[in-house]
């Protein structure tokens, strides 16, 4: 790795990301505070020193309206106010305010996590005569962007390079932290008593629908063979207002576990009496840039996979013997596969080995870390 020639004090600020983020915090700010003086502005509720990075937390909007015209500028300030030499944005919403920063003749970075322009395009809360208007206004931002930004990119493979207006950019992957997952490898999944399903993250939205999970599972209640769901993530009042209105819901609320929000640690603590990890995005195909983080981690705690079968999805799975990919929206074809995984197949050690062999030797954070460090460095010395 190549280490800094001085000390540089660099600022991360998301008006989206939380201060917990798992990317954002624990990946990025954290590899980049063993080197640099770092602070990261967030949304959270606790600020303080936390892993050697100066967190300044910002409360949680209550709707989207208020995000953008007050949560954006109340980050802006407190990130002017760092006097950093880098700054590092994460939310599309922000490159107004890192275009003062350049101004400024401060280096920023322009963190891409998704393809926001084609978000846009199918996000159903924009009105359709307006969503053009919002799109155009988009492209604009990200070729001003490119001018005077740099960006990373979090996308699997380069060639999707092509879908963003980039000049100076480093791809760096969503790979997870192998040693942080040491204290939940379990590779002898097969010998695990009770059939749990392990899902972390985003419980509901756009992308995320877990009425094909619940479907799929009572398919399989009804051929008597029991699953229970473990559900790690904030939940809102989907449960309530959503889920428990199924028919199925009634049949299978004892197999269901939500647990909410929980950090990573107390997370992948449940995930130790799991046989299978689900990654449940089911964003179309044509959009799609990058695996989901927990796809990686899965591979680390040597959780045998579940995920949709789309081609990133299916060239890993397939290369690496890390578990099955299916329509991820099809009950039936959904039910199949955990049937194949929990009931039939004798592969799920197999799966867990593989998958910690490949998380360690080839989809191992470090090397990204490597990467972003490197980065800093050439900025600081350009």
């Amino acid at each position: 790795m190549t280490k800094p020639t001085h000390k540089l004090k660099v600022c991360h600020f998301a008006s989206v990301h939380t201060t917990t983020d798992t990317r954002v915090f624990h990946r990025e700010c954290t590899s980049l505070a063993k080197f640099f003086d770092v602070t990261f502005i967030g949304i959270g509720n606790k600020s303080g020193l936390m892993n050697n990075v100066n967190v300044i937390a910002v409360p949680k909007p209550s709707n989207r309206i208020y995000r953008l015209l007050f949560t954006t500028w109340k980050v802006f300030f407190l990130a002017w106010k760092q006097h950093a030499d880098i700054y590092h944005i994460h939310d599309a919403e922000l490159i107004p305010f890192a275009f003062l920063f350049a101004l400024r003749g401060k280096k920023v970075i322009y963190d891409i996590h998704e393809n926001t322009y084609e978000d846009i395009m199918r996000k159903p809360w924009i009105l359709d005569s307006f969503r053009w208007v919002l799109g155009l206004l988009f492209k604009t931002l990200e070729w001003l962007s490119a001018q005077s930004m740099y960006t990373i990119l979090v996308i699997a493979k380069p060639e999707f390079a092509k879908k963003f207006i980039t000049r100076k950019r480093v791809i760096i992957q969503n790979f997870a932290d192998f040693e942080q997952f040491n204290s939940y490898r379990i590779t002898q999944r097969q010998a695990i008593v009770a059939n749990n399903l392990f899902y972390i993250g985003t419980v509901y939205d756009y992308y995320y629908d877990l009425i094909p999970i619940i479907k799929a599972l009572h398919i399989l209640k009804q051929q008597g063979k029991i699953i229970h769901f473990h559900c790690v993530g904030y939940k809102g009042r989907y449960v309530d207002t959503v889920l428990s209105k199924l028919p199925e819901y009634q049949e299978l609320k004892e197999q269901l576990h939500f647990y909410g929000y929980l950090n990573t640690t107390e997370g992948y603590e449940i995930s130790k009496t799991c046989k299978v990890g689900l990654c449940l995005k089911n964003q179309p195909e044509e959009i799609l840039l990058s695996h989901e983080r927990k796809f990686f981690e899965y591979m680390a705690a040597g959780l045998p996979v579940l995920a949709c079968n789309y081609h990133i999805y299916k060239e890993i799975i397939d290369t690496h013997q890390i578990g099955k990919y299916v329509t991820i929206d099809d009950a039936k074809a959904i039910s199949a596969a955990l049937d194949e995984l929990f009931f039939t197949t004798q592969k799920l050690d197999m799966y867990a080995a593989n998958g910690v062999d490949a998380a360690e030797l080839t989809f191992n954070w470090h090397a990204e870390e490597t990467k972003l460090v490197d980065l800093y460095n050439n900025m600081a010395n350009a």
